[in-house]
């Protein structure tokens, strides 16, 4: 079976602060990986905070990377919005899956591709 994504993506496991309209906090999550135009974050959630995510059908994200390029130490605060591809639930935890339209989110992943070429 052929990959149809436009972009490859980068696997990884930095903690996510993600936030829902209506509830008052974040959820701690992991970013399990991202590409110039989409995320995926784990997390657990309650009940309420499931109903708001399909309500609302966006989220936004914040978290912290840090990473190498060559021998300098990098590090990017990543905040953006997401529309909601997919949500997927199991065993008490939620996959959600969606679209960044953000510029700076985007030059943040390529930035972080480009990483992967300078390991002198």
């Amino acid at each position: 079976m052929n990959d149809r994504r436009d972009y490859s993506r980068i696997m990884m496991s930095s903690k996510v602060m993600v936030f829902v309209e209506g509830y008052e906090g974040e959820i701690d999550g992991v970013v399990s990986d991202l590409s110039e135009e989409s995320i995926g974050i784990r997390c657990n959630i309650t009940e309420e905070q499931k109903k708001l995510i399909e309500a609302h059908q966006m989220i936004t994200f914040q978290f912290v990377d840090a990473y190498m390029v060559g021998k300098r130490k990098k590090t990017d605060v990543v905040q953006a919005c997401a529309l909601i591809k997919r949500v997927k639930y199991s065993d008490g935890e939620c996959f959600i899956g969606g679209y960044v339209r953000d510029e700076n989110y985007r030059r943040y992943v390529i930035r972080r591709k480009m990483s992967a070429f300078y390991k002198w």
